[in-house]
């Protein structure tokens, strides 16, 4: 595995411990496929909308009320109702990602250390979840 992989890796290494204790099957996506779900993201729960600090952190789009949107609570129990299907993880500054397949229930990710803006999307991005570095007083969002 070249250097850059095991460095993109690492980073998503307390998630795929928690989807291997959860027994969900999942592969790391490449460099390109993560690009293209990303561009796909933005494309689809940004679009042509603004936000203060939209550049730096995505999830803007849903702390500005700029779209619509759960929060807290009723963000996680949104997603904790969605049917069980292919997800997709990644983190914000694209270091890694992962394609989660058809599991009895969805991944249930938990941060200890909320450093980092997690995304968690159904595979065709007809909803997705995010945990942000600023939990608990911004987020999680669920939208769709």
């Amino acid at each position: 595995m070249p250097k850059e992989m095991k460095e993109k890796y690492k980073a998503s290494d307390d998630i795929t411990k928690q989807l291997d204790n959860q027994g969900v099957s999942y592969v790391l996506l490449t460099e390109k496929e993560l690009d293209d779900i990303s561009r796909k993201w933005k494309d689809r729960f940004i679009g042509k909308r603004t936000a203060p600090y939209l550049d730096n952190h995505w999830w803007h789009i849903f702390s500005y009320n700029r779209d619509n949107r759960l929060e807290g609570d009723e963000a996680k129990n949104a997603y904790g109702k969605q049917y069980p299907t292919d997800v997709l993880i990644f983190n914000e500054r694209l270091q890694y990602g992962l394609k989660c397949s058809k599991a009895d229930k969805l991944p249930n990710i938990e941060m200890d250390d909320f450093n980092d803006d997690i995304y968690i999307c159904h595979h065709n991005l007809k909803w997705t979840f995010v945990m942000t570095h600023e939990s608990p007083d911004f987020g999680p969002y669920f939208s769709s």
